[in-house]
């Protein structure tokens, strides 16, 4: 006598099968029509990446350009390998991989002396006035750390 024929799943149906089958492709079906009825008063214009009928749409003369001005005042060493580059043999103690063990490993002076020159060099006001001048740009994105703000130790 076995008493677990009360835990045994039952198969559903091929009737119920087919049933759940047609409900779901109906329902596809409705949702396709009625996504094609939300968007179809959209026209795109290849020429100013706009749509016709939307309000948000820019002329693409208009709509943000920008370029991002990382690696400047947050190092990163895959931005700016060269200036972690000195610290390639060094242990754990020795490294850097950010600017606060940046200036932790060099000590104050030498990592303020580093910090500045690159500050003055990676990024210059002739190369803003380039990309004001260009036409191509017209915002800037400028990485900032929470420790200009606020400051470790």
């Amino acid at each position: 006598n076995n008493n677990n024929n009360n835990n045994i799943d039952t198969a559903p149906s091929s009737s119920t099968l087919l049933k759940t089958a047609a409900s779901a492709v109906i329902e596809q079906e409705e949702n396709e029509a009625l996504s094609m009825e939300t968007f179809q008063h959209f026209i795109a214009h290849d020429e100013t990446r706009t749509c016709s009928a939307d309000k948000h749409a820019r002329p693409f003369n208009n709509q943000i350009r920008g370029v991002n001005l990382g690696g400047w005042m947050v190092l990163e060493p895959w931005i700016t390998p060269s200036l972690f580059y000195q610290f390639l043999d060094g242990d754990e103690t020795n490294t850097a991989f950010d600017i606060y063990t940046f200036c932790q490993v060099l000590g104050p002076q030498e990592g303020n002396r580093q910090l500045r020159r690159h500050w003055d060099t990676w990024v210059t006001e002739q190369i803003i006035e380039e990309l004001a001048s260009s036409g191509a740009v017209n915002s800037i994105r400028l990485p900032v750390g929470d420790f200009m703000y606020i400051p470790y130790g």
